[in-house]
């Protein structure tokens, strides 16, 4: 892969330092309190701050995905797979982006990063969705079986690298709120609404790839006036997943009955969180085959079927009803950023009950995996990257340092680091 001015720009002792820095974690009630102060303020320079903050911290997160994709910590060389080669270049070329664009400091420079990260955001979505495809490649090429594999060595990294981009998309989708739509991401919430749609998207996609009426979702609640401080998008992901897999079961074990059961999803709101308890008689599944729920290497996209579905978070719900390979173990993960868990009780020969808790602490971090420590294949791989630290003078560029962004002016207690 030809080196495009970005990378040439990109000194490799900068890729170093991001990488080996700290990831600053944040919570959900800075996130909201920062975004409802800037929002009230009605300044053209409010979003100045945070939008430093973002300056300084994206390349760390983006030096940090880099690392895992060319370290001990990729099993059997993946690494070399093209899949993962383009998602490290690309990634690299983010971050010489950004390594070229000063601090903001004005309100134009400020429309003009977040137009930077619009693009960075696309093509973010797109990579990170593309990762399973790098396990096909892998297959592929050597002619393996899901089964050949050591799949322990792939849940760490996979849970890593999905972790570490989800907090990625999280920042970049709060500034972009905030900046285009006036609005948090992180708000008050209705589980209610928010499940009402989950269930209305997961049977449209169930009903488009059987080409049947899918099973009625009863609801149990006494959720209806109660609101949680979340990602509404966050939240839908999990549902939709959930809902999606259980209505499929349905379906399948009951492919011959004119009359389908119903679903049940039991909503509870609790002293230390929002539960959600969805109930199936799908067939269940057998205690030998539970662990592959949360497996990387068994789970794999099938088919091409996809419904239009209008809504801000159609990048998941467009799939296919079988997903794109790594749909339940990414929802987990999902639950678990904030303090929360999904777990799966089965019955064999008759349904399952998933469980789904979302953790009222609001105050809780991200829960960000430890990964600023370098290792000496990662050294290597920056070594031998195909682009000069030296820069020709009518570069006009110089080795970028981090930014130094007074956390304090937030008016919030200091984000936390990341403790090794």
């Amino acid at each position: 892969m030809l080196p495009t001015y970005s990378l040439k720009s990109l000194p490799k002792d900068a890729i170093l330092k991001y990488a080996s820095s700290k990831a600053t974690r944040v919570s959900l009630k800075q996130m909201f309190t920062l975004g409802s102060r800037l929002l009230e303020r009605k300044d053209p320079l409010a979003l100045l701050i945070p939008t430093q903050f973002l300056h300084q911290e994206l390349p760390i997160r983006l030096a940090q995905s880099v690392k895992m994709l060319n370290s001990h910590e990729l099993p059997y060389e993946m690494c070399g797979l093209p899949t993962f080669r383009r998602i490290t270049y690309e990634h690299l070329e983010d971050i010489g982006t950004l390594s070229q664009i000063p601090k903001p400091k004005t309100a134009k420079q400020v429309d003009d990063f977040t137009d930077v990260m619009k693009y960075i955001q696309k093509r973010h979505t797109s990579r990170v969705l593309s990762v399973g495809q790098g396990l096909r490649e892998l297959l592929q090429e050597n002619n393996l079986k899901p089964c050949d594999l050591h799949a322990k060595k792939f849940q760490k990294f996979f849970d890593s690298f999905y972790t570490l981009n989800l907090g990625t998309r999280l920042l970049l989708g709060e500034h972009l709120n905030l900046h285009d739509r006036g609005r948090n991401l992180v708000r008050n919430i209705s589980p209610m609404t928010i499940a009402k749609r989950a269930i209305d998207d997961a049977r449209k996609v169930c009903a488009n790839h059987f080409g049947r009426e899918a099973p009625e979702v009863k609801i149990y609640s006494g959720l209806e006036s109660i609101n949680a401080l979340y990602i509404e998008e966050h939240l839908h992901r999990i549902l939709f997943e959930i809902l999606k897999n259980s209505l499929r079961a349905t379906v399948e074990f009951h492919s011959s009955e004119q009359t389908l059961p119903p679903l049940k999803l039991i909503m509870a709101d609790g002293g230390e969180d929002v539960s959600f308890k969805l109930s199936d008689q799908g067939g269940g599944i057998p205690l030998s085959a539970m662990p592959r729920l949360w497996s990387y290497v068994y789970s794999e996209p099938q088919g091409d079927d996809s419904v239009q579905i209008s809504g801000e978070v159609n990048d998941y719900v467009d799939r296919p009803l079988s997903g794109f390979g790594h749909g339940l173990p990414l929802a987990r993960l999902t639950a678990r950023y904030f303090g929360g868990d999904l777990n799966v009780v089965s019955m064999e020969g008759y349904g399952t009950d998933t469980y789904l808790h979302l953790f009222r602490e609001d105050s809780c971090l991200e829960n960000l995996p430890e990964i600023a420590h370098l290792n000496l294949q990662f050294e290597r791989f920056v070594e031998n990257l195909p682009f000069s630290l030296d820069l020709s003078a009518s570069d006009h560029l110089s080795t970028p340092s981090l930014p130094s962004v007074p956390l304090s002016t937030y008016q919030e207690p200091a984000f936390t680091e990341a403790t090794a």
